[in-house]
């Protein structure tokens, strides 16, 4: 090819690419005209996800069949960034000239923590062809922040004010429930069970199978009733079990010796053993001090291992996690609590411990976990307190979860305290079911008017409501009683058409 030939195919080769760069950039020019809408406005954690909406509208006539479209979404938050794995496409032969380029995708991403202060963005990028590399736009915030009301839910949060709830389940010292929970276990019910004359071998291996199965007693006895000869146990067993009623023996010493004993066991100048079973159990169970009171359930585990004493363990582990701010101090009781809830199962399956083991799934933020395994629990036991306790984080559970009409249900069957009372009101408000919602909240705010909880959950009533005196009130009671509230509330969502509000600023601005 001569030198000239060479010179002109260049030439040519250069328009070409000036062509085309200049095609790219005067769609990309055009494309800053087009409409990206996201449903809903304002973005929701559902369960452990958040799901939303993109529709994209490109203007008439701007695609050619030589350009391809691509619109990307991304969230950033807390020095992060969340991707998406897939993008809103516009392959420019598929639309023709009269047609407005119009489209649709859905998104879901999961929801981690610093979510609520972050921000929606998108930005577009032009292809020309099948080329690999295109045409980048800058990113344009399409929605900014993210409702996040499930987290009022109340299961075991520590916010460093006021009344500290108690976390778990302790065994009971007494109680039907807690028969074979100690260190004797079922020994003394075997003993009386073999030695009865009227069953026969046969007849005493199944029940031996329950009394050693899952369980406690209540849901045992739910299987007794189910056996042969259940009559004959009725009326000659059950009632000679001497500590089905009382639960553990009697204490042998006096409160006041009991106290002298524990505290020299506690300062490391006694052993255990100095205290009979049933004196060490009182001393811990009667303990104010949580530190001394797991000193006290650590020793017992070293003398009388049982359910008993492993699972009350367990729960003081559970209760110094949830006084703590710092994360691997909080991880580290929680592993110590679960370990000691597993050996608390290890004598046999009960309600107290895998209910426990369940709480400590729900503290580390697996709601879906955490619920099937207090269904599982609530198996284990025909006991109305326990079961309600079951019902109660069911409940809170399956608010996490985003299934909010069954959590109203098992709330419905829970205990009528502070929290559930509260958890219940925040469950209907997520089913817009309002007037419920308020009675649940006015009941919580009967039982304790220092709670700051029932209130910012009325306010939350009047502001979707649209009443602005009811809203400035309850948000004054509720950030007055409660710091955490009222940090929360200058970036809660839900608020969002009040920020402007004066009467609503001037309530946020007090010290």
């Amino acid at each position: 090819m001569k030198v000239s030939d060479i010179s002109n195919f260049c030439k040519i080769i250069f328009a070409v690419l000036l062509l085309s760069s200049c095609t790219i950039q005067q769609f990309m020019k055009k494309a800053e005209n087009q409409k990206i809408l996201v449903t809903p406005k304002i973005l929701e954690r559902f369960g452990d996800s958040v799901r939303f909406e993109l529709q994209a509208e490109l203007p008439r006539q701007i695609l050619t069949n030589e350009i391809t479209y691509k619109i990307f979404p991304e969230f950033h938050f807390d020095r992060k960034i969340q991707t998406f794995d897939r993008a809103i496409v516009f392959e420019g032969r598929n639309y023709p000239p009269s047609e407005i380029p119009r489209k649709t995708v859905s998104f879901s991403m999961p929801y981690h923590p610093g979510m609520e202060n972050g921000q929606l963005e998108a930005y577009g990028v032009g292809f020309l062809k099948n080329r690999v590399r295109g045409k980048r736009s800058p990113s344009k915030v399409i929605s900014q922040g993210m409702l996040n009301t499930t987290s009022l839910t109340q299961f075991g949060q520590f916010y460093q004010e006021g009344g500290i709830p108690l976390l778990g389940l302790y065994v009971p010292t007494a109680g039907r429930e807690t028969l074979g929970m100690f260190h004797s276990g079922w020994t003394d019910v075997r003993t009386i069970l073999m030695g009865y004359s009227l069953l026969s071998f046969s007849e005493k291996t199944q029940y031996m199978r329950v009394i050693e199965g899952r369980g406690d007693f209540t849901s045992k006895e739910r299987r007794f009733q189910e056996l042969p000869q259940y009559t004959l146990l009725r009326r000659d067993i059950i009632p000679r079990f001497s500590r089905l009623e009382q639960g553990i023996s009697t204490t042998n010493q006096s409160p006041m010796e009991i106290s002298i004993m524990a505290n020299h066991i506690l300062k490391n100048n006694a052993v255990p053993q100095v205290l009979s079973e049933a004196d060490l159990a009182y001393a811990a169970i009667n303990e104010p001090r949580l530190n001394e009171k797991n000193q006290l359930f650590a020793a017992m585990v070293r003398v009388y291992p049982s359910v008993f004493s492993w699972n009350n363990l367990g729960v003081t582990f559970l209760n110094l996690a949830h006084r703590t701010f710092d994360r691997a101090t909080k991880l580290n009781y929680l592993a110590k609590a679960q370990e000691a809830f597993d050996q608390a199962n290890g004598f046999f399956e009960n309600p107290f411990s895998s209910y426990n083991l369940a709480l400590v799934t729900l503290m580390e933020g697996d709601g879906l976990g955490a619920y099937q395994e207090f269904f599982l629990s609530m198996s284990l036991s025909q006991h109305d307190p326990v079961r309600k306790s079951h019902q109660a984080k069911l409940g809170a559970a399956s608010i996490l979860n985003g299934d909010y009409r069954l959590a109203a249900i098992h709330l419905d069957q829970a205990e009528r305290d502070e929290i559930n009372l509260f958890n219940r009101g925040l469950a209907y408000f997520l089913v817009k079911d309002y007037f419920n919602a308020m009675i649940s909240f006015e009941d919580c705010a009967l039982l304790n008017l220092q709670n700051g909880y029932p209130f910012y959950g009325l306010a939350l009533i009047a502001a979707r409501s649209g009443e602005e005196s009811k809203l400035v009130e309850n948000i004054e009671k509720a950030i007055t009683r409660n710091e955490h509230l009222k940090n929360r509330v200058a970036y809660d969502l839900e608020f969002a058409d009040y920020h402007q509000l004066e009467e609503f600023l001037q309530v946020i601005r007090q010290k």
